[in-house]
């Protein structure tokens, strides 16, 4: 009782229904997420929360703005592209393992989403700055999106299992896999995000030099 009293003498504040939403989604899944859910871990009515967000999915579109603004953006020209490019790949899987509840959320955005704009055209900055044209530039933002989006997903969630005692093959695996299972099991997640990013910036000098 007493929290809930606190909660309804400090002012609220869009930043405070944000943060308080990025809790709620942390601690329960995004699914969890509601007016109804939200103004009940604030300690106030719903119908207060729509005098800062008058919908949910604008609600939505303040958390992806105040999770993207984690990020630490290039500037363009401050460092090689390669470099960069790089520090924001990994930094971007950092923000999505502290989290990994919003992954769905943020797996689904649209460039047009306004959260999304600053983040996304200070990467287009960047690979335009690097030589790369317009098209190209949004096709690395896509493609290096869906990677470290993917790498993410797949990495929280088997977060569970890795260090602890490798699963059971199911009969009629692969040889290879078979034989090689406990290191195949125990691979440093971070290595493996490295190869996959060296790889991508590889083809990438490749298409500049084209």
């Amino acid at each position: 009782m007493a929290k809930v009293l606190a909660s309804r003498r400090t002012p609220l504040s869009a930043e405070r229904i944000v943060e308080a939403a990025i809790e709620l989604v942390d601690r329960e899944g995004l699914e969890a997420l509601s007016m109804r859910r939200l103004g009940s871990a604030l300690g106030v009515e719903a119908m207060s929360l729509y005098r800062h967000f008058p919908s949910k999915a604008v609600l939505l579109e303040a958390v992806v703005g105040r999770l993207l603004a984690e990020l630490l953006l290039p500037v363009p020209g401050s460092a090689p592209w390669q470099d960069a490019f790089r520090a924001l790949a990994r930094d971007y899987r950092q923000l999505l393992l502290r989290h990994p509840n919003a992954i769905p959320l943020l797996a689904t955005l649209q460039l047009s989403n306004p959260g999304a704009l600053g983040a996304a055209g200070a990467v287009m900055a960047l690979l335009r700055n690097g030589g790369f044209d317009a098209r190209t530039a949004f096709h690395v933002l896509a493609t290096a999106e869906s990677y470290v989006i993917g790498f993410a997903y797949w990495e929280a969630g088997t977060a569970g299992i890795r260090g602890s005692v490798p699963p059971p093959l199911p009969a009629g695996a692969d040889p290879y896999i078979l034989e090689n299972w406990d290191e195949i099991s125990g691979a440093d997640c971070a290595a493996a995000f490295e190869f996959g990013l060296d790889t991508f910036v590889a083809g990438l000098e490749r298409t500049q030099g084209a």
